[in-house]
């Protein structure tokens, strides 16, 4: 990077080609996956059909547990590219180039371009921040502006000593103003758990600077009615069209939420650490590298160390506490976590920072671990028996999800086998002490197998996990018919099915006793096959696919 003229290079248009390259090919190669990506998807086609863009809704009722902006951009796309995964899918892939040209800025301010292109190598290059900006769950959204307050508030705290006061109070109003206007974007998208972060990170980092103060009364009056005006966009509208009913179940919700176990998705307190080491791979082995600031850096780099350690710290607190454990729970540690392997790697590249042994050897045994697991795979699917004997007894769902008809070419392991080497010859180039080939080798190799991932894997787990339950639901879209889930919760029944605004929602019950002129059809999985049977003796079973039984209510 040092040898490029940098200042001669068309940047921008060359981030966008590249996210374009990264996160646009193959987005709608795989059916979206329950809950959340096919949960939004769902609330984007009913603001679609029903033309109510001011609630968001499923099955056509209110849904309170989400605000709508992320849903506003998924119904955008799928106006102009249909309903579908690729449209579904679309926004957090602009949403992906607009993060790329934003750490871009931001690592240009702080310290120069180089920085600012390493630390978007480095974000692409690790394995989930890469992912979700191919998947249609809110998060990435939420994450980017949520990032960007904390961004401006940061500039609150910068060393202005000798500038001129009235540059210094033009740059803090501004900044101010910015920061409420992202952080009541990220209201507006995820919740009041956006205002809850920026908060917590905003006293964590007063904690960490000993209690200096920050800013004026004036600015935080002025923040929080910048924040209040954006988030009254929607939550004010809403009230004065619909009353406080909606309102008032989503605040319910989202407390239910971090105080409660959602159903099916507990975990131990360490949970997101796990989560966090191996998905963040590899910019999670090189985090403690950048954590401590040092003489050689600027300023304004040490200030923005301060705020980043705050955001993590925040992030893996309040996460491991909430009852409920979800891997993107804690993906807003994606920025912080990127932002001190960019600075490590880059202070190891002039020569600030020694390469110490225990990196080659975390960054060694994880990387093995992710290209003998990869490797691996088509074995097992070859002989998927083995597993199947496994869970004969225990899970039968599984025993029969392992029936889907999957292709696994043998020659596949060699994606596997390959990221071992490449992680082997990386760490020998560290080890000559040659950093810029080890770097390059090992970020480069990280992104292209995060590709490989994504486009031959992916498929082949969602034809184990759902297929043949969506191939059903795809079946019956152009009937009007009601299609219900029996034991688990889904949303690809409503999505897939295409549930038609003409039906209106009816709880079980109320589809098995009552008299319908249209077909009711209802989907369980095998393992509870007879206990439906027994209990609904109106229902018919029309056949059985990999653990999935598909039933029709017969009318008397």
């Amino acid at each position: 990077m040092n040898k490029l003229k940098l200042d001669n290079l068309p940047l921008k248009p060359i981030i966008i080609l590249l996210g374009a390259v990264m996160f646009l090919p193959n987005l709608g190669d795989v059916h979206l996956f329950d809950w959340d990506e096919i949960n939004f998807a769902e609330s984007a086609r009913e603001m679609l059909v029903s033309h109510n863009f001011l609630q968001v809704q499923i099955d056509y009722i209110p849904f309170n547990e989400k605000p709508p902006f992320f849903i506003w951009m998924q119904a955008i796309s799928m106006h102009f590219f249909g309903v579908n995964e690729f449209a579904a899918r679309l926004p957090n892939a602009i949403i992906g180039i607009a993060t790329m040209l934003t750490l871009l800025a931001i690592g240009k301010r702080l310290k120069s371009k180089t920085f600012g292109l390493l630390w978007i190598v480095v974000y692409i290059s690790s394995f989930l921040p890469n992912f979700y900006f191919k998947t249609a769950i809110i998060d990435p959204t939420f994450n980017l502006f949520i990032f960007a307050g904390i961004y401006f508030a940061s500039k609150l705290t910068e060393n202005t000593e000798f500038a001129p006061y009235k540059l210094v109070k033009k740059s803090r109003r501004k900044a101010v103003s910015y920061a409420g206007f992202f952080i009541g974007l990220a209201i507006l998208t995820k919740g009041p758990v956006g205002l809850l972060l920026f908060v917590l990170s905003y006293l964590v980092f007063f904690i960490l600077n000993r209690f200096k103060r920050i800013n004026s009364f004036f600015e935080m009056v002025w923040f929080g009615i910048v924040c209040l005006f954006t988030v009254s966009i929607w939550y004010g509208l809403e009230w004065y069209v619909h009353g406080d009913a909606f309102i008032k179940g989503f605040f319910q919700r989202h407390i239910d939420l971090l105080s409660t176990q959602d159903a099916g998705h507990g975990g131990p307190f360490f949970y997101h650490f796990i989560i966090l080491l191996f998905g963040c791979f590899p910019a999670s082995v090189f985090i403690f590298g950048g954590i401590k600031k040092h003489s050689f850096s600027s300023v304004l780099l040490q200030n923005f160390q301060k705020w980043m350690l705050s955001l993590l710290i925040v992030v893996l607190v309040v996460f491991s506490i909430v009852q409920t454990k979800i891997i993107h729970y804690s993906s807003l540690s994606y920025f912080p976590i990127t932002f001190f392997a960019t600075y490590f790697l880059y202070y190891l590249l002039e020569g600030n920072r020694k390469w110490k042994w225990y990196h080659a050897l975390l960054y060694l045994i994880i990387g093995i671990l992710w290209g003998s697991a990869v490797a691996l795979a088509p074995i097992v699917g070859q002989n998927i028996d083995i597993i199947k004997d496994f869970v004969k007894t225990s899970d039968p769902f599984a025993y029969a999800n392992l029936d889907a008809i999957v292709y696994w070419s043998k020659y596949e392991a060699i994606y596997g086998l390959s990221f071992i080497a490449l992680m082997v010859v990386s760490a020998v180039f560290f080890a000559t002490k040659n950093v810029k080939f080890g770097i390059s080798t090992l970020l480069i190799s990280s992104a292209i197998f995060i590709q490989v991932l994504m486009v031959l894997f992916t498929p082949r787990i969602e034809k184990y996990t759902q297929n043949a339950a969506i191939e059903f639901y795809e079946s019956k879209a152009e009937e009007k018919c009601y299609i219900e889930t029996l034991g688990y919760k889904s949303y690809a029944n409503l999505f897939y099915g295409k549930k038609s605004i003409e039906l209106p929602h009816k709880e079980r019950e109320q589809l098995m006793d009552e008299y319908f002129k249209v077909p009711v059809y209802f989907v369980c999985k095998i393992n509870r096959k007879e206990h439906y049977l027994s209990e609904y003796p109106q229902l018919e079973v029309l056949y059985e696919k990999n653990g999935f039984v598909f039933m029709q209510k017969i009318e008397y």
